[in-house]
């Protein structure tokens, strides 16, 4: 019973007292320090990369201030919230990754449009029609832009603007690749400039997806014949109207 008793008193006791005197000890004398703070992005856009690598390394400079800090002490929370108010992040998670490392994995937003604003910086513009942090033309990534002081104050209109390029294919003879700029008109909707030939194209509001589908059918004929259009009308019940460069 004796042997019993003190087996009870070694493990119950005497071990998690040793074990927490231990960690204490290595605590106190800095052994878990944080040495590094591990940015990682979690799923980003593709092609965003470039626009992304400055708020990173901003991030990662921000979150140095931390090294030194107990990995037992840090208030993880604050550091949560301290990088969830970054306007480009969507989400994130933070970890202690024992014994020195800081782990934050951060889901960035993706910029769905960009907004020209005066002195020539690119404002990107997110799903729900936010603005974020203007930047150089050299970080902006390949998106359409924007065209047009209507969407400075209207963050729902922007966030239209976003719903109607997202119904708009990825790829094709009419798709984001080939449209440079989106304009809108309280009276007509949106209108959207094809790189290549400047192309108008007018397409309204709905039922964006099926209108560029007609669209894409449309540029690939004219193509094929070598005529040279000035406007596509899409924004018609079931047909595509086409005036020609030479038309009035």
């Amino acid at each position: 019973m004796k042997k019993l008793v003190l087996k009870l008193i070694f493990g119950f006791i005497v071990l998690p007292a040793a074990l927490a005197g231990t960690l204490f000890y290595l605590n106190e004398n800095g052994f878990f320090n944080i040495s590094s703070v591990e940015v990682v992005l979690e799923n980003p856009p593709a092609g965003q990369e470039q626009f992304l690598r400055p708020h990173v390394d901003r991030l990662e400079a921000s979150l140095a201030r931390y090294k030194g800090v107990s990995l037992w002490n840090i208030k993880l929370k604050k550091v949560s919230r301290e990088v969830d108010a970054l306007n480009w992040v969507d989400g994130l998670n933070i970890k202690r990754s024992w014994p020195t490392t800081l782990s934050v994995r951060v889901r960035p937003h993706e910029v769905k449009l960009l907004f020209m604003a005066k002195g020539g910086k690119l404002v990107p513009i997110i799903k729900d029609g936010t603005f974020l942090d203007p930047v150089e033309s050299k970080q902006a990534p390949d998106v359409v832009l924007l065209d047009g002081e209507g969407f400075v104050k209207k963050t729902e209109l922007r966030k239209k603007a976003v719903d109607v390029v997202e119904q708009i294919p990825a790829e094709g003879s009419f798709s984001r690749k080939t449209i440079s700029e989106i304009r809108y008109d309280n009276k007509e909707g949106f209108w959207m400039t094809m790189i290549k030939t400047g192309i108008q194209v007018k397409m309204g509001e709905d039922q964006v997806s099926l209108k560029s589908a007609r669209v894409s059918q449309v540029v690939d004929y004219l193509e094929s014949r070598q005529f040279d259009a000035r406007v596509i009308d899409a924004n018609l019940s079931k047909k595509v109207l086409v005036r020609l460069r030479k038309d009035p």
